[in-house]
């Protein structure tokens, strides 16, 4: 469970590049949440499950095209929505660049890698 102390301590932005976004934006979900805590955390722990329940979709149906492009725009949305970004950016990315299995598959690879740096950016 996500404590309130970890969603108080996010930092707001960290890009590694210049035009990279955040990798989250504790801002926007404050925002969307209109700084209601407990529910910023509840939306956490279900973001939590949904990042890795769509990172294992990504991984398991590199040969369905269709399921495949369900997972990743599925945690495109889920990412943007609860800021994100830097996850929800990738997962853009990989949506568009998912025209053979092996496109998918290094897809879903570089997904993996932004969930975890997310994942462990909120501790």
């Amino acid at each position: 469970m996500i404590t309130a102390s970890q969603v108080a301590e996010v930092e707001l932005h960290e890009p590694a590049q210049e035009d990279e976004p955040a990798i989250f934006d504790l801002a926007h979900l404050r925002r969307y949440t209109l700084d209601d805590l407990p529910l910023q955390r509840e939306i956490l722990e279900l973001f939590r499950v949904q990042v890795l329940d769509s990172v294992a979709k990504l991984r398991a149906s590199c040969d369905d095209r269709s399921a495949w492009a369900m997972a990743a725009h599925t945690l495109k949305g889920s990412a943007r929505c609860v800021g994100a970004f830097r996850l929800g950016r990738a997962a853009e990315r990989a949506e568009r660049n998912s025209e053979t299995a092996e496109a998918r598959a290094r897809s879903a690879g570089r997904v993996a890698e932004a969930a975890v740096v997310t994942l462990a950016h909120l501790g």
